[in-house]
């Protein structure tokens, strides 16, 4: 890995981890779809726009139909937030 993809890829971490520590995820990053991160206790936050959606209300809702709702959710993002809520229900099945 070349010096500036390093250092890019430490930013964006970085990013995420700030995201994380906004809605008190303390947690290191699992995984990463477009702007979505999933913490590794299931959490999925949007990493542009401060939102998260925690393990515990995972299962509360449909989460693509009310992110939908959402005046800055872009359809072509939404694939990625599938991709997120499936590694983090994944991720929920693994722990419990």
């Amino acid at each position: 890995m070349t010096e500036a993809r390093l250092l890019t890829t430490n930013m964006e971490k970085n990013k995420v981890l700030e995201q994380f520590h906004y809605f008190n995820i303390h947690a290191d990053v699992d995984s990463v779809y477009g702007n979505w991160a999933v913490s590794p206790d299931g959490a999925v936050v949007n990493c542009l726009y401060p939102y998260a959606i925690l393990a515990i209300h995972l299962k509360d809702t449909d989460w693509i139909e009310k992110m939908k709702t959402k005046i800055w959710f872009k359809p072509e993002c939404e694939e990625n937030l599938r991709k997120a809520l499936k590694r983090a229900s994944e991720i929920l099945k693994e722990i419990y």
